[in-house]
């Protein structure tokens, strides 16, 4: 095999210095990491470049859904205001409704009270009611008799009635009508919450 040497070419500019022009170096063109790095660059520019454009076509047409939601709300408004004036009027109808509703559980909560109270009183001649005032769903009950026995008698006899839910003996006292002897008392009575109502008692 043949040797050979490797000619290298030497270039000798002859020009004087004023007329001399630098010779541009594009060595680095050829260096594989430029080129990787410019195509790296060229690929997030792009990457970059379609995630700003689908970003922006993305809240355009959100915005678009929004400004078409306004309009259809905006074309529905005057329904939504019947609506509206609709659920007033239905709100008023039920707090009256709710009002004689009351008014009639009230009434015949209290007719089946005075039922039971008075009915109590049959077995207990001697004695009879003089006052009654209500505290939430109870009874004060003021009364006098001449016989000591019939109070706890009459006792008896309201806790047997389905109005009642509990009693209680609050004060007893000797008192003078007409130059005898006789008897005050009061008595706090419970009734039944649903005394009277369409799914209570009676």
């Amino acid at each position: 095999m043949a040797a050979y040497r490797e000619v290298q070419l030497i270039e000798i500019n002859l020009l004087p210095s004023e007329f001399r022009q630098a010779k541009m170096d594009l060595s680095w063109l050829s260096d594989m990491r430029v080129i990787w790095s410019t195509f790296g660059l060229i690929f997030v520019v792009l990457f970059l470049s379609g995630v700003y454009y689908f970003v922006k076509e993305t809240t355009q047409e959100l915005q678009r859904s929004v400004e078409q939601t306004k309009q259809a709300v905006e074309r529905e408004r005057p329904l939504l205001e019947k609506i509206k004036e609709l659920d007033g009027k239905l709100a008023g109808i039920k707090q009256k409704s709710d009002a004689l509703r009351s008014i009639q559980v009230s009434r015949k909560r209290w007719v089946l009270l005075f039922e039971d109270l008075s009915t109590a009183l049959k077995d207990t001649p001697g004695t009879w009611i003089t006052g009654i005032t209500q505290e939430g769903d109870k009874l004060d009950i003021s009364g006098l008799t001449w016989n000591f026995d019939e109070v706890a008698l009459y006792m008896l006899k309201l806790e047997q009635k389905e109005s009642v839910t509990g009693i209680t003996l609050t004060n007893i006292s000797i008192t003078k009508v007409n130059n005898e002897d006789a008897y005050n008392f009061s008595l706090k009575v419970s009734f039944n919450k649903s005394l009277g109502m369409e799914d209570g008692i009676r």
